[in-house]
């Protein structure tokens, strides 16, 4: 029996983003138990229009409710988050930079991540290998954040290995995660911060 092309593309459609909400299930099944996580990562930042790409590289630390530290190596560049405030503290120009912290960075957090995404992405698995799948989330509702999610998890452990994010002014941030280490021990002390003395200090 021969399928007419329009109905198996409907079938091919359905089966794939029934295998994406599986992969992201599993995903967050993954990181329910999670209490803090570190991983290193690397970070390619580029701008289409003014034609520059730049390359980063840190690690990060996350501990529930909502501490974070990132770690930037070159330039170095430190970003404290307690909750409340973020700190962003760059050495090479003796600054330090706190605000509210309205919302922590979902590359951060997987829970900010995947909350509610169902209702809040349209989700297609577009790659599956061995290794990994990668999965396109495309918001339902228009936002000036980012246009587009791309998100790397790998095979078998169900971990977030990579995220891209591209905005609608069409800059791309790529970040890919390596070493992920879920529920190690971290000191709290790694999500205080307090400016050297002399440091200029900019409140917003």
């Amino acid at each position: 029996m021969r399928i007419p092309i329009l109905a198996a593309l409907l079938i091919c459609s359905q089966v794939l983003a029934l295998e994406a909400n599986e992969v992201l299930d599993r995903t967050i099944e993954k990181y329910k138990s999670m209490n803090s996580f570190y991983t290193e990562f690397e970070q390619v930042y580029c701008d289409e229009e003014a034609g520059i790409c730049q390359r980063y590289e840190g690690r990060t630390y996350y501990m529930r409710p909502n501490f974070f530290r990132m770690e930037i190596d070159d330039p170095e560049q430190i970003y404290v988050g307690d909750s409340a405030s973020l700190w962003i503290y760059i050495p090479d120009e003796n600054r330090a930079i706190r605000q509210r912290l309205e919302q922590m960075p979902f590359q951060i957090n997987p829970d900010a991540l995947f909350a509610n995404y169902k209702e809040e992405y349209n989700a297609e698995l577009i790659s599956e290998t061995d290794e990994s799948y990668e999965i396109k989330l495309e918001p339902k509702d228009e936002t000036d954040i980012y246009r587009k999610l791309i998100v790397e998890i790998k095979d078998k452990t169900f971990e977030i290995i990579g995220i891209t994010v591209i905005n609608e002014a069409g800059t791309e941030s790529k970040f890919q995660f390596t070493k992920v280490e879920i529920n190690k021990k971290i000191s709290r002390k790694m999500f205080e911060f307090s400016p050297p003395k002399g440091v200029q200090i900019d409140e917003f």
